[in-house]
């Protein structure tokens, strides 16, 4: 996937954060661009502001909890383009409540999103790029896929599923030699509005914040850490680098890279978190 001028790329979540910038991007690369989210609004400002610079955009209205959504999407995407090759399951929640003892429909939501969002996604897309013998799926996890999160907990479990499918859709592929990459993006803090997000109306009211000390604690470290972080932009270059060298990891802080590694240490050696 080196050559992307003419290609098709659809972004899930595509109206802000991380998922505009990638839109943009595969934009600047010469890419038609297909953009998923339920904020209409807001995607449709993305349209405008990518067709205004010449780009072909195509917005749908998508809720990537639902398979027949995310089917709807990729259907939406052969009718007016023909192809889908590169497809960035990115659209993402971060939740809110007490996991433990706020409503379970805030684990449902949180799990829909994160998690089935990516299978469907895959689920949708990976027999457009095998007929069309080529593609690249990048699917967004984050640094709580790789680390633990207290105070967060449906969050860091669906990143870390993230990751996981991820490896086991590589091997996969590898394994019987198809022409189509995967990567998986674990990004630290990135300037978005992840922490302003709301539970979608049409599944129930916004859970109410949390009381717990942990999490309470564990917000506003995240608040601060995303103001200061690193623009969409400069994500978004490092996974179209990564598209065009066929490169699994798209660790966006090499920083937290001893974070990690010593967790695992931890694991080996039988050490308490």
């Amino acid at each position: 996937m080196e050559q992307l001028e003419g290609k098709v790329a659809v972004v899930t979540g595509g109206a802000s954060g991380i998922g505009r910038g990638l839109a943009e991007a595969f934009a600047t690369a010469g890419m038609k661009v297909v953009l998923a989210d339920l904020d209409e609004r807001r995607m449709r400002e993305v349209e405008v502001a990518l067709g205004e610079a010449g780009t072909e955009v195509l917005p749908v209205v998508c809720d990537t909890s639902s398979e027949a959504s995310v089917q709807a999407l990729a259907e939406a995407t052969m009718e007016r383009f023909g192809a889908a090759h590169v497809v960035c399951n990115n659209a993402g929640t971060v939740g809110r409540g007490d996991p433990w003892t706020g409503p379970f429909s805030a684990w449902e939501w949180i799990v829909g999103v994160n998690l089935y969002g990516v299978v469907h996604g895959v689920r949708a897309f990976l027999p457009i790029m095998r007929d069309q013998g080529e593609g690249h799926l990048v699917n967004t996890a984050s640094m709580a896929g790789l680390l633990a999160m207290p105070g967060y907990a449906p969050y860091a479990a669906t990143k870390h599923a993230v990751v996981a499918l991820s490896e086991s859709l590589y091997g996969d592929l590898r394994a019987t030699a198809e022409p189509i990459g995967v990567s998986v993006l674990c990004p630290g803090f990135v300037r978005t509005n992840l922490m302003e997000d709301r539970w979608d109306p049409a599944r129930g009211p916004v859970p109410a914040e949390s009381t717990s000390p942990v999490t309470q604690g564990m917000t506003a470290a995240l608040h601060d850490g995303i103001v200061s972080g690193m623009s969409p932009a400069d994500v978004a270059a490092l996974v179209v680098d990564a598209v065009r060298a066929d490169r699994f990891w798209v660790l966006t802080h090499p920083e937290y890279g001893d974070v990690v590694l010593d967790r695992y240490r931890k694991a080996v050696s039988g050490q308490n978190p």
